[in-house]
């Protein structure tokens, strides 16, 4: 991978922490604030997972500093648990809730 590569790779997961960020409603002036905000809905070591994104990015992008693929590959595995965690997760137990529920409703309609 090239150096402009892992720099843009960085630079991405900050964006991809800000968009989350911003789709769950996190408050703040900045996006250290914002992610603090959203560490309400996860554990410490995943917040700390987003601050890290966060860092990555701006490393890369305000002081040029360019990543290993391991490094990021670590931080794409981080950005991607919280996001299971935040949406993956809950729609999947909203789509079993509603399966047990019309299970409910179709055994109440056959035995009144």
């Amino acid at each position: 991978m090239r150096c402009g590569a892992v720099r843009l790779a960085g630079a991405g997961y900050r964006a991809v922490v800000e968009e989350i960020c911003k789709d769950q409603g996190a408050v703040g002036r900045t996006l250290y604030d914002k992610i603090t905000d959203l560490g309400s809905k996860l554990s410490p070591s995943l917040a700390n997972a987003l601050h890290e994104a966060r860092m990555v990015g701006n490393d890369s992008l305000h002081d040029g500093l360019a990543y290993s693929r391991a490094e990021l590959a670590d931080v794409a595995e981080l950005v991607t648990e919280v996001s299971v965690i935040l949406y993956v997760q809950p729609a999947e137990r909203a789509a079993m809730a509603s399966a047990r529920a019309a299970r409910r409703a179709a055994a109440k309609a056959v035995n009144p």
